[in-house]
C-alpha cells in the first residue's frame, strides 16, 4: 500500500457554521488531506432530515481555508444539469485556489423519497449510468474548452461557455462513488478515483478485480485510479490507546490492501479527540 491519505465528512447536519469551521481548522492542524460534503437535501438517516446544502457549504469552507482539500462525496448527478455543475465546480475551484475534488454518484433507492419530495424523478439504472458518464464528459469539456457543443442521450449543449476555468489545469479530479459494476465501467473509462462503502472481504476483492479487468481492456493502469473507503467510525468508551487500536481494527476489517484513501464520518457532537484518533489510526496503517 502507498502512503495513505485521509479525510472526513463535514458535520453538515449542524446549522452552527462556526462549529463546522472549527472542525475544519482542527482537521487542517491534524494533517487531514481533505474534508467532504454529502449531497442530500433531506438526509434519510437523520431523524431531523436537517442538513446544510453541500455545494453551498463547500463554497464557504473554501473561502475560510488555505491548505486542506475540499470535495463532494458524492454529488447526485440527478440533482443538477451537468453544465451548471461545471460552472459551480469551476467557481469553487477558483475560490479554493485549486483544492477541489469532485465525487459523483447516481443515487439509489434510499434516495427516492428525497428526490420525489423535491420534484425530481428517479430514473432507471440505465438512465442514471448514462447521465453519470455524460456528466463527466461535459465537466471535462467545459473545464478545458473555450466553448462546448454536446449532443448526448441526456442533454444537448450549444456553444456553452464556462469562464473562468478551474484553477487546476485539466480540472478537479473526479471520483465515482458506488458498488455497482456498471459504475466501475465508468470509473475505468473516465474516473480518477473510486469510492466504496459497506463492502468488505470477498465482495470487495471481486469489485477490485472487476475494475482492474476493465482497466486492462482499456489499456489503463489501475494504479492511476485512487481507491478510497468511506464509512462511519465507531467510537468506544475504551481508553485512548485501546480506542486507537479499535479504530485501526475497524479500518483494517472494512478495507482492502489497494485502498489508499480513508474518509471517516463521525457521530454528531464528537470532539477533536475523535478526529485525532482517526488520523493516528490511518497513519499507523502505513
Amino acid at each position: 500500500m502507498t502512503t495513505a491519505k485521509f479525510g472526513c465528512q463535514l458535520p453538515q447536519e449542524s446549522s452552527d457554521i462556526s462549529h463546522i469551521f472549527e472542525v475544519v481548522k482542527d482537521c487542517e492542524s491534524l494533517g487531514y488531506d481533505s474534508v467532504w460534503a454529502y449531497d442530500h437535501l433531506t438526509p434519510y438517516w437523520l431523524r431531523s432530515r436537517s442538513s446544510l446544502e453541500g455545494w453551498s457549504l463547500l463554497s464557504a469552507v473554501a473561502a475560510r481555508t488555505s491548505k486542506i482539500k475540499i470535495g463532494s462525496l458524492v454529488t447526485n448527478v440527478n440533482l443538477r444539469n451537468p453544465s451548471l455543475l461545471a460552472k459551480i465546480t469551476s467557481t469553487i475551484d477558483n475560490i479554493s485556489d485549486g483544492r477541489l475534488m469532485v465525487g459523483l454518484g447516481i443515487g439509489d433507492r434510499m434516495s427516492i423519497p428525497e428526490l420525489v419530495s423535491y420534484g425530481y424523478r428517479f430514473p432507471t439504472l440505465d438512465e442514471r449510468v448514462t447521465l453519470l458518464r455524460e456528466t463527466i464528459m461535459v465537466l471535462r469539456a467545459m473545464w478545458t474548452e473555450a466553448e462546448v457543443s454536446f449532443r448526448g442521450k441526456t442533454l444537448n449543449l450549444s456553444h456553452a461557455v464556462c469562464q473562468p476555468k478551474p484553477k487546476q489545469k485539466t480540472g478537479p479530479p473526479i471520483w465515482v462513488g458506488g458498488r455497482h459494476p456498471r459504475l466501475l465501467d465508468v470509473t475505468a473509462e473516465l474516473g480518477d478515483g473510486w469510492n466504496y462503502w459497506k463492502v468488505t472481504g470477498d465482495k470487495l476483492r471481486q469489485l477490485e478485480e472487476y475494475l482492474h479487468t476493465k482497466c486492462a481492456e482499456l489499456h489503463r493502469q489501475p494504479e492511476t485510479i485512487t481507491e478510497s473507503w468511506a464509512g462511519t467510525v465507531a467510537l468506544t468508551s475504551a481508553g485512548n490507546e485501546k480506542l486507537g487500536e479499535s479504530v485501526k481494527e475497524q479500518l483494517m476489517s472494512q478495507t482492502g490492501e489497494k485502498t489508499s484513501y480513508f474518509i471517516a464520518s463521525f457521530p454528531a457532537g464528537v470532539d477533536r479527540k475523535a478526529y485525532e484518533t482517526f488520523a493516528e489510526a490511518v497513519k499507523s496503517i502505513n
